[in-house]
Formats: C-alpha cells, sequence, structure tokens
C-alpha cells in the first residue's frame, strides 16, 4: 500500500521522451503541479523539453524499445519503492498484451489506474486489436478521452463501460511559440522558403494515414492567393517518416510539377524549430484518412493558425467548421483543393478563422483541464 508521505502522489507516465505524447504529459503535469497536486513525470531517457521549466519531478526510467524487458523491470522496482496513488498512462509502453500483468500487479498493491486514450486503436489496426483493447481498457479504473467522438467510439464499438469515461480536451501547444520576436519573414528565410508565397503546412509524423499524397494533389490544382500575386501557394512538409519511404511522395511531387512549390524537411524536428514552422505558414493542413486526436491541430490552436482539415475522428470536436477552420469529406481531393485555395485566396476568411481560436481558448486552456484532471483523480481516490 502507498505510504503515508505518497497517499497523494501521481505519476504520469509517458515511454517515449520526445513525441507528442511527451510534450502533452509536460503540459499536462505543468497545470497539474501549479494546481497544488503532487506528480511526477516517468518518461524517457530522451526527454527533449529539458530546456522548458518544470515544477515538478522528472524521472527517466525509460531507454530504447529494444532494451523494453530490462524497462520494465527498472520501472517496477521503482514502483515498488515511490508506491504512487494514482498512476496515469499515456499510452502503453510498448506491447499491451504483455503489459497487463504489469497493470494486474499495480492494481494489486492498491493503485488507482488511469489511462488516456490519445489513439482509441492503433493505427492501421490488425485484425485482433479490437477484441485485445477491448480487454485492456477494462483494466484501468477510468480513462480520459478528448472527444465526445472518443467517447462515442469507447463505448459503442470496444464496449467500454460508459461509466468509466471522462471527456476532458486535448490543451493547446501554444508553449512551443518561445521567441515572440520570430517573424513570419525571419522563419522563412531560416527555411529558405519564398517570402512572397502563400505557405501552408504539413507537419508530424509522415504516415500513410495523414494523407500527405491526397494534400500534394490537391495544391496542385489550387491557384493564386491575394497576398502572393500571381504565385500559386506553397506546401511545407515538415516531420518524420519513420519506417516509411518518402519516395512515393518525391515521385508524386515531380508527376504534379509540384517541385518549386513543395518544400520537404524530413527527419525529427527538435522542439526549439517547431515555432519555426508555424510562424513561417500561414495556414496548416491536416488531410487526414482517419484520426483519433491530432496534436498538430493544437499546435496550430497556439499559434492562431487557420486549419483545413478532413472530417475524421476527433478532428471533427477541434476543428469548428467556418469558426476556426474548413471542414472537407475524408478522399475528396476536389473538396480539399476549393478549401485550400479559399484559405489562400481570401484573406478575411483567415483572419476571421485564426480570431476564431480566441473563442475556444478557455475551453482547451490547461488550467481548466487541470481541474477536470484533478475531479477524476479525486473520483478514482473515492472508489468511484
Amino acid at each position: 500500500m502507498s505510504t503515508p508521505e505518497n497517499a497523494n502522489k501521481i505519476w504520469i507516465v509517458v515511454f517515449a521522451g520526445n513525441n507528442g505524447l511527451t510534450h502533452y504529459s509536460y503540459c499536462l503535469a505543468q497545470a497539474l503541479a501549479a494546481a497544488g497536486s503532487n506528480v511526477v513525470l516517468v518518461t524517457n531517457r530522451n526527454y527533449d523539453l529539458e530546456d522548458f521549466p518544470a515544477g515538478f519531478p522528472i524521472v527517466k526510467v525509460f531507454s530504447r524499445t529494444r532494451r523494453y524487458p530490462i524497462d520494465v523491470i527498472r520501472y517496477w522496482r521503482l514502483f515498488l519503492r515511490e508506491r504512487p496513488a494514482v498512476v496515469h498512462y499515456q499510452y502503453f509502453l510498448k506491447f499491451p498484451a504483455v503489459e497487463a500483468i504489469l497493470l494486474n500487479l499495480q492494481r494489486r498493491t492498491g493503485a488507482r489506474l488511469i489511462f488516456t486514450a490519445h489513439d482509441w486503436l492503433p493505427h492501421n489496426p490488425r485484425f485482433y486489436h479490437a477484441a485485445l483493447f477491448r480487454r485492456i481498457y477494462r483494466l484501468f479504473d477510468r480513462i480520459i478521452v478528448h472527444s465526445p467522438s472518443g467517447f462515442r467510439f469507447l463505448a459503442s464499438e470496444l464496449g467500454v463501460d460508459p461509466r468509466k469515461l471522462d471527456v476532458i480536451p486535448h490543451g493547446h501547444y501554444g508553449f512551443f511559440g518561445t521567441d515572440s520576436k520570430l517573424t513570419a519573414a525571419v522563419a522563412r528565410e531560416r527555411l529558405g522558403l519564398d517570402p512572397d508565397r502563400f505557405w501552408f503546412l504539413f507537419f508530424g509524423r509522415i504516415d500513410p494515414h495523414k494523407g500527405l499524397d491526397a494534400a500534394l494533389r490537391a495544391l496542385a490544382v489550387t491557384g493564386a492567393g491575394d497576398d502572393g500575386g500571381p504565385k500559386p501557394p506553397g506546401l511545407i512538409v515538415a516531420g518524420d517518416p519513420g519506417p516509411h519511404s518518402l519516395e512515393p511522395y518525391r515521385k508524386l511531387i515531380g508527376e504534379l510539377g509540384l517541385e518549386d512549390r513543395v518544400s520537404m524537411h524530413a527527419g525529427h524536428v527538435p522542439v526549439p524549430e517547431i515555432q519555426v514552422y508555424f510562424r513561417a505558414a500561414d495556414a496548416v493542413v491536416l488531410p487526414y484518412r482517419e484520426s483519433s486526436t491530432s496534436g498538430i491541430a493544437h499546435v496550430a490552436m497556439g499559434f492562431a493558425k487557420p486549419v483545413v482539415a478532413t472530417a475524421v475522428g476527433g478532428l471533427v470536436d477541434v476543428i469548428e467548421d467556418g469558426v476556426t477552420g474548413l471542414l472537407v469529406p475524408a478522399g475528396d481531393d476536389q473538396q480539399l483543393a476549393a478549401a485550400m485555395e479559399r484559405i489562400a485566396g481570401e484573406a478575411e476568411t483567415r483572419a476571421r478563422l485564426a480570431a476564431g481560436w480566441d473563442s475556444v481558448r478557455e475551453h482547451y486552456s490547461w488550467q481548466a483541464i487541470a481541474r477536470q484532471t484533478q475531479e477524476v483523480y479525486a473520483r478514482v481516490a473515492g472508489g468511484n
């Protein structure tokens, strides 16, 4: 059982140290600590927010994924030594089927377990994932989802007890904007971009389900914007392709004649450089084929950038069509192109959509999210 000094200790556990889940965990921990919670961030040794202030302890227990068994042993020993009252997982460590054993062991100590379902199921799910995750979700005392769409999916598609579900929005990522003097002109110069062209941004991990190919096809038929004179808009592509080849995209760029309109920046983007890409861009495009939660939408929110997105998953709950962005059906390249052309060609529309983020800023503030999360912690501590 937890010792008296650990009776209110909360662990926020994120296996990776340098991705969107890490950034979410940092923002949540910072807000919880500011609100008085005794919170510890348990993360990876490749933690990439060292230069950001932290009002909470950070424990780097995980390492490379190939050392997974050693990581789990190290993590379990730390857990037994610290005995936190609440363990709040941001994703599974690596192998959900194996981790069921770990979760059951933690439950036996009296710890209460919470899971935030950022992704309702893995991207490109296999035939057994629904059944596997249905069983795993049952091991948690509470499950947090970021949108009503997530609530409906887990309750109806995976059979999660609705009484165990809490809807708490994903906060905005304005914390990336550390340099208030970084202008669009300076950012474009750093990236080697044409300063007179309208630029869309496709940002983040370049996975097939994110639809970069659709964005390229749509870009190819867009005309000149009102800010760019005779020049049609361009697309900044920035992100890590992971195991996926970029060759199909490069080939498509050549076939569509977009060589001078696409600026490709492949690879991991260091945290300090994130603001450069969002300052340089006029708008953000999210042409996803499927999505649970998109942290990129929340970075766009933090930088007040209008968004063109497909109406899939949790995107429809974050981006309000005509207020903060334009939503189009997934798989419809013509409507995607029309929305991109409208954003590029109508300065008044862009200004209105950018200003629309102000109307929802409080809803997505980390202070509000911390309060709601503390209520979940209080309920699980009380056995509810």
